[in-house]
């Protein structure tokens, strides 16, 4: 039951939430495409503490976020029979820059490797994270669909979970 958990809980740990492409957005908000990654380490069957580097990018090739800063990830939901899971991230770059989103879905697509005891111990997971709960600096008022693909690992010797963001947004127009 434990490495279903913390299955479950991996798969969901996953990656944050990534910006913009060509889309609608509102007034005083720019569309942009989000590319990224994410690395953080199992800190418990439910929380996950990292890494996050977000590039974003408006159509024009301007280049109006590039950043790397802390990210904690919380499981609030999982199914070990299916292998899916929910959770919130929180990501802050400093102290004008940051984010939260919740109801992040994760889904286990295939098994990388099992402990001694033949229970699966690292995953590929799939991450989609579509809503922005706060968020300040260009962040603020945010819309986002972002994907995250990668690995969970909870194997002996390798506890690590690594993966690549990409997505797109509507982001805050920022005045220089």
């Amino acid at each position: 039951m434990h490495s279903r958990l913390s299955l479950a809980l991996l798969a969901s740990l996953a990656g944050l939430p990534v910006l913009g492409h060509a889309q609608q957005c509102a007034a005083g908000y720019l569309p942009a495409s989000v590319t990224g990654r994410v690395t953080t380490i199992n800190v418990s069957e439910t929380r996950q503490v990292g890494q996050i580097c977000l590039v974003i990018t408006t159509a024009d090739g301007r280049e109006v976020f590039d950043d790397c800063g802390a990210l904690v990830g919380k499981l609030t939901a999982m199914d070990p029979a299916t292998g899916s899971s929910t959770l919130n991230h929180t990501a802050l770059f400093d102290l004008t820059e940051s984010f939260r989103t919740v109801g992040d879905s994760a889904q286990v697509t295939g098994i990388l490797a099992t402990d001694a005891d033949g229970a699966p111990c690292a995953m590929s997971v799939t991450e989609h994270m579509t809503k922005l709960k706060l968020g300040t600096g260009i962040f603020y008022g945010a819309t986002i669909d972002v994907v995250a693909e990668g690995s969970i690992s909870f194997c002996p010797g390798n506890n690590l979970n690594n993966f690549q963001l990409s997505g797109h947004g509507c982001v805050r127009n920022k005045r220089r």
